[in-house]
């Protein structure tokens, strides 16, 4: 039995106090350190959410995880040694194997380390340039994706199950009609992932079915970086800052030191430029132009709040500033049609100058970055202004494009509207959650005839799906990818698909009528026509391949583009200049989650605890607003007994409302609102349910990233965050 032990008091010496409510012993103090510290806690019983019950609840639920009561204990099983034990395997012994996380911008090289075959940690592939054994927080949470309960486990049609007769018969089906109709029935709509295999199964589709259509769509990536260095420097073009070699930087609206505009290689670069070896070592300066607080603008030696409607303002004032420092004809051509837009207020003309002045000055060392999800025009006028001074080859670099030209979103729409599609495979992603409002995506889907969907997580599409085929997780199936630099990625698995189910490129290789493909025979084949080796060559290639991790390219040359400016001053004429500030009409900006990106890591539980950098926010999002613009609209936050406390208000943009909570950001641009997309999910799983409000429900085809006319009211609610 448990004894109480009594601490003596003190009868002499200094009593010390830990914080000013403690000292003060005000009431609020002492009903807080009550709740937060409760005396007994450990013996609550008749509370339903105690420590114990909730540890038995907790205990009831991985009893339910097995198969049966039997999953209780471990199951009763003969164990006999191995005949031919597997190479390096010593029981209890961790293994790393090389890999890679696909993503929408280029995969992340990573070291899975598995203990007696189960992966359980993931991190960077020191090996590669890239990584150099560093990986961020979506990369280790991924590991939890692939145990999550919630995964689909059984492939269904029409909500019922079906068995692989039945998707076998479906296969032959949809071979059947594409053939007759020359592939104008078939479209695919596929999330972007940079694998040059399954572009090669792409190509293949295309040959069989030469009218079929492929479509691509990601919420966060329209690609119209990748359409404004076509317009600038031609196809087949794609740019990426080394931000080691820059000395000044201006970053406008581009948070290239976060998860949505950068990666590992920005941030180790941009460190590199900070770091002094020698007292007599200058570091790089940084210039920032941003709506919201960022992380990048948190290491800004200067920083600018402006509202997304007046960048174009802002970078034609730039453009002026920077011929009025390096007169040149380049410059007169390219300014020639842009509009003489007026500098928005509160903006002081004397800071432009002095950044154009610094970027002139530092030449070919400087750097301009353009946020991605801004008008293509602007990127444009980016990448001339890049051009002009110079950076070309130097801090900015030339590569190869790495994703083939698909069919967007909107264009798929009008073909599914003219009845000419019959079969839809919708290959990832979650277009019936993260579509346009305005696209109505769950109805376009429904007038499909038929509609498959490839997921491992349930969400709203496979809802809406005929087909619906639980998917592998990357750790368990054979993959390639390409990374940021271009450079070949293998992807290998690290275990058996949990619950039997596809990949992508198994989905395609059974539409091309080709067999079930035998562990990495499809990737071996992409491997060997890259490299072009054959016999003894091709296989120890492969092996290092494999081992390693990817495939060592050498480091392109530094070379110089010509910008075609008469192109990109063509696209200046149709900027506009920002609308004046109304109260009554804000400017809405849809933001990237830094936990759950778009909304694919909502059903993580490590990324709904990941706190948001700025706000420190978990299991939540809220809409940003400075703290003049929720006064002008008589909005608060408290802190009300150590919890934040927001006003809940009712947000109209273009006819659509939702109801959120608001919460008041440092640094933010006045008349603006953030508002963080990819939670508010009711169908991807426990976790989500429940977790924040859905922002897409008010993004339009032309307004996916910001928006003029948001309308905020008060409910006369308040919700804890």
């Amino acid at each position: 039995m448990k004894r109480t032990l009594h601490h003596p008091s003190s009868s002499q010496g200094r009593t010390y106090w830990r914080s000013l409510g403690e000292y003060a012993q005000t009431p609020d103090f002492e009903e807080w350190l009550h709740r937060e510290f409760p005396a007994g806690a450990a013996e609550w019983e008749n509370d339903p959410l105690s420590r114990r019950n909730f540890i038995r609840l907790m205990g009831a639920s991985l009893a339910l995880a097995g198969l049966s009561l039997s999953g209780c204990r471990r199951p009763e099983a003969h164990l006999v040694p191995f005949t031919q034990s597997p190479e390096w395997v010593v029981p209890g012994k961790k293994m790393s194997f090389a890999t890679a996380q696909p993503r929408r911008r280029g995969a992340v090289p990573l070291l899975a380390t598995t203990f007696d075959g189960r992966p359980i940690k993931m991190e960077g592939n020191p090996l590669h340039p890239l990584s150099q054994g560093a990986s961020d927080n979506h990369a280790q949470a991924s590991i939890l994706d692939l145990y999550d309960p919630a995964r689909r486990q059984h492939l269904t049609k029409n909500g019922k199950s079906a068995s692989t007769a039945d998707w076998d018969a479906e296969i032959n089906r949809i071979r059947s009609e594409s053939t007759s109709t020359f592939g104008s029935s078939l479209a695919i709509l596929a999330d972007e992932q940079l694998s040059p295999t399954r572009d090669r199964l792409r190509t293949e589709l295309q040959r069989q079915f030469p009218q079929s259509t492929w479509a691509t769509y990601e919420p966060l990536a329209p690609g119209r970086d990748i359409e404004a260095s076509a317009i600038v420097f031609g196809d087949n073009t794609e740019f990426r800052p080394n931000l080691s070699t820059a000395t000044t930087i201006l970053a406008v609206d581009c948070d290239f030191l976060g998860s949505d505009e950068g990666d590992l290689s920005d941030t180790r670069g941009f460190s590199f430029g900070r770091r002094t070896r020698k007292p007599s070592d200058s570091t790089n300066r940084l210039y920032v132009v941003e709506p919201r607080f960022s992380l990048t603008g948190t290491m800004a030696d200067h920083r600018l709040r402006l509202r997304p409607s007046a960048t174009g303002a802002f970078l034609l004032e730039l453009a002026r500033q920077i011929r009025a420092a390096k007169p040149s004809a380049e410059l007169n051509t390219l300014l020639s049609q842009s509009p003489d837009l007026p500098l928005p207020e509160g903006v002081d003309p004397a800071w432009i100058r002095e950044c154009a002045t610094d970027l002139v000055s530092h030449g070919n060392r400087s750097l301009l970055l353009v946020g991605r999800r801004l008008p293509t025009s602007l990127q444009a006028l980016g990448l001339a202004l890049n051009s002009a001074l110079g950076s070309v080859g130097t801090t900015l670099l030339a590569q190869p494009r790495r994703t083939p030209t698909s069919t967007t979103l909107t264009q798929l729409a009008e073909k599914i509207r003219s009845g000419t599609i019959r079969t839809l495979i919708i290959l990832g992603g979650d277009p019936v959650y993260n579509a346009p409002a305005d696209m109505n995506w769950a109805a376009l889907q429904s007038s499909v005839p038929n509609t498959l969907h490839l997921s491992s997580l349930p969400n709203a599409t496979s809802k809406q799906s005929t087909w619906s085929i639980p998917g592998t997780h990357y750790l368990e199936s054979w993959g390639d990818a390409l990374a940021v630099d271009g450079s070949y990625l293998s992807i290998q698995p690290m275990i058996q698909p949990l619950w039997a189910g596809a990949s992508q490129l198994e989905i395609l290789s059974r539409i091309l009528g080709q067999p079930n493909p035998v562990g990495p025979s499809l990737i071996r084949e992409t491997f060997a026509q890259r490299t072009g080796l054959s016999g003894e060559k091709l296989e120890q290639g492969w092996n290092d391949f494999v081992r390693e991790g990817f495939l060592a390219t050498p480091t392109p040359a530094a070379v110089s583009r010509v910008a075609n400016l008469n192109a990109v001053a063509g696209l200046l004429s149709r900027v506009e200049s920002s609308p004046a500030e109304d109260s009554a009409s804000l400017e809405a900006v849809f933001t990237q989650s830094a936990a759950v990106d778009d909304g694919r890591y909502a059903n993580n539980g490590w990324m709904q605890e990941w706190p948001d950098p700025m706000t420190k926010l978990t299991w939540d999002n809220a809409i940003l607003l400075s703290q003049e613009t929720a006064r002008t609209h008589g909005l608060k936050n408290d802190i009300i007994k150590g919890i934040l406390v927001a006003d809940v208000v009712q947000a109209t943009l273009a006819g659509r409302t939702i109801e959120a909570p608001i919460v008041i950001a440092p640094g933010h641009a006045n008349f603006s609102a953030s508002l963080p997309v990819g939670y508010g999910q009711e169908l991807s799983g426990p976790v989500a349910k429940g977790a924040g409000f859905d922002a897409y429900r008010l993004r339009t085809s032309t307004t996916d990233y910001q928006a003029v006319g948001l309308q905020l009211k008060r409910t006369g609610r308040t919700q804890q965050l």
